[in-house]
């Protein structure tokens, strides 16, 4: 047994330490990598500034379930920071109803608000009429899923929760977004575009912060394994990382280490028109990475996340509250989530 342990240890450790990347691998012929080169990492210096910072997150909750709809509880949350401390914060929740819809002989995804009038967060209904082989949400080569329609809405509705905060905001101030800046579903590239020509107008900078990163090297290494083998002390930044020609994701690309003693290396994307700021937006970022509770990770974002989430006890109690009131339909309606149930069932069974 000792044996198989053994193997299994020098398997994990000769691809992690006998590695040597050459830069970050990219299936996108848009996406030009960069060698590795110790001397693109730069010293984040500390700077006092009055400038806010924004930080926009989103939470999503299925309710209700059946194979041609669903009812998602949807959550936004932003904060506005200035010299760390918070200034205002606002959280939204609306109801989307997803349904089915028969389309020229094709089966789409039609998308209903309920709740209020939230003209100034919710996407526009023809954004998320999509089809259900639209690649962009499907599974393999599977159908998509009536449950991802709603990763859609929370992203558009993110986006255009910053475009208005932009009306709070004042010049050389700065958005920054939870994760990249890439458009990954059709119809995103609309709501980017809106919110980069405002915040241009206003001169106010646009960033994502990415928690995790699918990307790795080209020797299948992950990028903070690579970055971490240069040994560099302190806070820093690197870049540049690749040269991006995609107008799907205009972004200048960097990895940053937020705080001296943080053991995490995030993503960090800034539109690319705006990458001569990157030096004073990345020190201001950092200046919010210091809290205990996840140090070397802003916490606007950490606030953000905490409170766009939808915990479980909530949707219980939301479930429990609209079968109360559907009454005696409510056994029929449980009927047509039965089979979708089943899945649930298994997972809890220990």
């Amino acid at each position: 047994m000792h044996q198989i342990y053994n193997q299994i240890i020098n398997l994990v450790k000769s691809n992690i330490s006998n590695i040597k990347d050459n830069h970050i691998q990219f299936s996108d012929t848009a996406y030009k990598p960069l060698n590795f080169d110790k001397n693109n990492f730069k010293e984040i210096k500390n700077i006092k500034s009055d400038n806010k910072i924004a930080f926009i997150d989103g939470g999503s909750s299925e309710i209700i379930k059946s194979s041609n709809f669903s009812l998602n509880l949807i959550r936004i949350y932003y904060t506005i920071y200035l010299n760390n401390k918070r200034i205002k914060a606002k959280k939204i929740d609306f109801y989307a109803f997803i349904s089915t819809k028969n389309v020229n002989n094709e089966l789409f995804y039609n998308v209903e608000f309920i709740n209020y009038n939230l003209n100034e967060i919710v996407p526009n209904n023809e954004d998320l009429l999509l089809n259900s082989l639209d690649e962009t949400i499907k599974q393999g080569i599977s159908r998509a899923s009536i449950s991802n329609v709603a990763n859609v809405i929370r992203r558009f509705s993110e986006l255009k929760t910053a475009i208005n905060i932009i009306d709070n905001l004042d010049k050389k101030d700065i958005i920054v977004l939870d994760g990249s800046l890439q458009c990954t579903f059709t119809n995103e590239k609309k709501y980017f575009e809106e919110l980069y020509k405002k915040a241009t107008e206003k001169n106010i900078t646009i960033c994502g912060l990415s928690k995790t990163t699918t990307l790795m090297t080209d020797k299948g290494n992950s990028i903070a394994n690579a970055l971490n083998k240069f040994k560099i002390n302190g806070k820093w930044f690197y870049n540049p990382v690749v040269e991006i020609k995609s107008s799907n994701h205009k972004a200048d690309m960097s990895f940053v280490k937020l705080h001296e003693k943080s053991k995490y290396i995030f993503r960090f994307e800034i539109y690319k028109e705006q990458k001569q700021y990157i030096n004073d937006i990345i020190s201001l970022i950092s200046n919010n990475c210091k809290d205990a509770v996840f140090i070397g990770y802003p916490y606007g974002l950490i606030e953000a996340d905490r409170n766009a989430r939808v915990s479980m006890q909530e949707k219980d109690m939301m479930l429990t509250l609209f079968s109360t009131k559907f009454g005696k339909d409510w056994e029929k309606i449980k009927e047509s989530l039965s089979n979708v149930d089943a899945h649930d069932i298994l997972d809890n069974i220990s």
